[in-house]
């Protein structure tokens, strides 16, 4: 009754050390305000709930010597940084956005730190944030990522990983200009705005010189951009489950990439 099988433990440690690693590094779920105790429970909790759903083929026998195993827990924590980092690259692009929007607006001016992104960044930013974060929470989008989670334990087999260097590269080169165009792509309609308005900024300095169209600019910049943001944010639930699906086809094709 009490015989411990050796096997076991090492595949739901296996289990645990990849949702772990994958856990760690997603954007929300591995934020510093998110204690290290609640995420180390959160793994544990979804390996338990992973247990009964894994695959027959991993139920094999682990190898137990000290450097095979070593290679296992490498590679299943490779695997979940490889996920983790895909997906914070997708959710990075949108918070990259409004700092080149807030720039724009005259916030680089001052920057605050925000102890839950544990960087500093200027205060619309940190709005834009919080307000994209509460979206993405209340769309569900995280099942996304948990999907891709799962379905890693589908496609690779317990310490099996073996990422393809020329495939991994150019996924993580698409990814990171993906973030570029993601944050083009938001804000854009705040950019456009606001280069009009500093040409016809310009035009008035032309024209009047003796204004102090510098002293405008501040003031004009902040009302117009934060305007237009407030008239574009209806549309940013659409365009964020637009955005995760194109965030789930690349999460798949990194897992895929990484199949033996």
């Amino acid at each position: 009754m009490f015989q411990i099988d050796t096997n076991t433990v090492l595949i739901a440690a296996l289990i645990f050390m990849r949702v772990g690693a994958i856990l760690f590094a997603l954007p929300v779920f591995g934020d510093n305000p998110t204690p290290v105790q609640v995420r180390i429970l959160m793994a544990l909790a979804i390996s338990f709930c992973i247990w009964p759903l894994i695959p027959t083929h991993w139920h094999i026998a682990i190898a137990t010597e000290p450097v095979a195993l070593a290679l296992t827990v490498v590679r299943e924590i490779t695997i979940g940084l490889v996920v983790g980092y895909v997906a914070r690259i997708t959710f990075d692009g949108i918070v990259m956005a409004a700092s080149l929007v807030g720039y724009q607006m005259g916030f680089g001016t001052s920057h605050l730190f925000i102890p839950d992104a544990g960087v500093q960044m200027d205060g619309f930013t940190a709005f834009h944030r919080i307000l994209v974060i509460l979206i993405f929470l209340c769309l569900n989008l995280h099942h996304v990522f948990l999907t891709a989670l799962f379905d890693t334990f589908k496609a690779i087999p317990p310490g099996a990983a073996l990422p393809h260097s020329t495939p991994i590269a150019q996924l993580f080169i698409e990814a990171s200009g993906q973030v570029f165009s993601t944050a083009i792509q938001l804000a854009a309609p705040v950019l456009v705005a606001l280069m009009f308005a500093m040409a016809a900024l310009g035009l008035v300095a032309r024209a009047v010189p003796q204004m102090n169209v510098f002293v405008m600019s501040f003031p004009m910049s902040f009302a117009l951009g934060l305007g237009v943001y407030i008239a574009t944010i209806p549309f940013f639930p659409e365009w964020m489950q637009m955005n995760f699906l194109h965030s789930k086809e690349t999460l798949h094709s990194a897992i895929r990439s990484m199949v033996p």
